[in-house]
């Protein structure tokens, strides 16, 4: 055996506490490092270049940590349960040493093809800005490798449900990228982004790497076949798949900006990501839960069981993702500005960006419901579904923006991805309900509908407000954010207001939850 104990696993209650603050938190680093970034940099060729530069590094870094991410949790649920704590050990290590190696490779392939790798993501990018993007490429590269690692690692951990351990580590990593932003500022130009990057994901391999082993981890590194090993890679090959036709409609969407109006490049990446830094607020905390759940009920067999969980998943998922989906829209352009518009970063920038967000923003609707239903697939060894349902949609997320481009801009982009991964998500619980001989989706429609209301008031009342106090990207920031915390206010109220009085029973569920804690805590139990 390990000769340790495995460190007890945290409450739900404690662990949904933990990943939701950490998100919380995790947003926070992540907007006050953007906002450093945009401050001191602004939107110019130079962010277009660091823009086109981590195209690459991170696709494989996705496509090997993700990939293999993804249906790490299902097969390990079986190793556990047949080989015991010490086979899972092992697993663990030829996993990582089987995905070291490849992402070594890979790295090595990158190094000696940055340049041609760069002209493919911006094929009319000026030769400063390809020397660029370039450089900073190389120096992106050892965070596939540190990527890869602390992808296992995390998921290790998770396992074990030691979530506060989790949230540390992506906050570690987040904390000390941003400190060193900070301190360098712009003295070292724009090279200092990458290298504040490398540096989080080095404190982040560690920290996992030693609180891995607190959990009984050894390293032992092992190339030795394994009959598990196999079952992962044929889960993972085809979620490699997926990724790397996933990978075109990113690079299609900078492509095509390049086209446009400088800084156009960086306006659609910029909105991408105040996109999923509300991503990661709103929704991942459950995404974890959900995924260790459907794990378990599938590795025990029990269908019904799961579908029950997947079914309070969505209602979950839809109370919180459809008000702000419907918040971003209605308001990207107040959000930005309030958030960003500062130093180097005018009100022009808050403008382009946000027409980009507001097209993006109704994405957020679906794709926790589609994240949902992907795990359910996955859970269940069955990761060829998902990904053939995500390359249709990104041959179509390509079509369209090739149409949507000239009409809309880069507002065509970001309305191309939100259309596309709609459909997607449509798609996926069809086939599941196949899959499963149906879904009894039909006892969560009530729940649904009223949500889907309750959304319809707020989007009117912050519509109202706007009209009454019509926002000015000049006023002074303390006049813009009274005004966006007025809309957002305002319209969230009447909402939660609506969701009362029509019976929402997801709601009474977590007002419920809530009260009974704090009764248990008042009691002493």
């Amino acid at each position: 055996m390990t000769g340790k104990a495995t460190p007890a696993g945290d409450s739900k209650l404690l662990g949904l506490s933990a990943l939701s603050l950490s998100s919380i938190l995790t947003a926070l680093l992540t907007y006050l490092r953007f906002a450093q970034i945009t401050a001191v940099f602004g939107t110019n060729w130079e962010t277009d270049a660091l823009t086109v530069a981590m195209v690459f590094p991170f696709l494989v870094r996705g496509v090997v940590a993700h990939s293999f991410g993804s249906a790490f949790i299902p097969i390990y649920s079986r190793v556990m349960e047949q080989r015991g704590r010490e086979g899972a050990v092992a697993f663990v290590n030829k996993t990582i040493s089987w995905l070291l190696l490849t992402s070594s490779l890979l790295v090595a392939v990158l190094w000696f093809t940055s340049g041609y790798l760069v002209r493919i993501v911006s094929p009319n990018g000026s030769p400063e800005l390809l020397l660029l993007a370039s450089s900073l490429l190389k120096i992106l590269l050892p965070v596939v490798i540190l990527g890869t690692s602390s992808g296992i690692l995390s998921n290790f951990i998770k396992y074990d449900r030691r979530f506060v351990t989790l949230s540390i580590s992506g906050l570690l990593g987040l904390a000390l990228s941003f400190t060193v932003l900070l301190v360098a500022g712009d003295r070292i130009g724009i090279v200092i982004l990458p290298i504040s990057v490398l540096a989080g994901s080095l404190v982040t391999f560690v920290f996992l790497l030693v609180q891995s082993f607190r959990s009984g981890f050894k390293i032992q590194p092992s190339l030795q076949g394994d009959p598990f090993m196999a079952q992962l890679a044929r889960m993972a090959v085809p979620v490699v798949g997926g990724t790397l036709a996933g990978f075109f409609a990113p690079v299609a969407d900078k492509m095509l900006a390049s086209f446009l109006q400088e800084s156009s490049v960086t306006a659609i990446d910029y909105a991408n990501r105040i996109k999923n830094i509300v991503l990661a607020v709103v929704f991942f905390p459950f995404l974890t839960f959900a995924d260790l759940s459907f794990s378990a009920e599938a590795a025990k067999g029990r269908k019904e069981e799961l579908l029950a969980v997947l079914r309070k998943s969505i209602n979950t998922t839809s109370l919180v993702m459809f008000p702000t989906a419907a918040l971003v829209t209605v308001l990207a352009v107040p959000a930005v500005s309030v958030l960003f518009q500062r130093g180097n970063f005018t009100g022009e920038d808050s403008r382009y960006i946000g027409y980009a967000l507001a097209f993006y923003a109704p994405w957020l609707a679906q794709f926790g419901i589609g994240s949902l239903v992907s795990r359910a697939f996955y859970a269940q060894k069955d990761s060829t579904t998902p990904v053939v349902i995500g390359i249709f949609g990104i041959v179509t997320n390509v079509l369209l923006n090739v149409i949507l481009v000239g009409p809309l801009g880069i507002g065509g982009l970001a309305l191309a991805t939100t259309v596309t991964s709609t459909g997607k998500t449509v798609y996926l619980i069809w086939s599941l309900s196949r899959k499963m001989g149906g879904l009894n989706l039909r006892l969560i429609v009530r729940e649904q509908l009223v949500i889907l209301a309750s959304n319809g008031i707020l989007v009117v009342s912050s519509l109202v407000l706007l009209h009454l106090w019509p926002f000015s990207i000049q006023a002074p920031l303390l006049t813009r954010f009274a005004q966006l915390v007025t809309y957002t206010a305002g319209g969230g109220i009447l909402m939660v207001v609506a969701l009362r009085g029509m019976g929402s029973t997801t709601l009474s569920g977590f007002i419920s939850q809530i009260s009974d804690k704090i009764k248990s805590r008042r009691t002493g139990e």
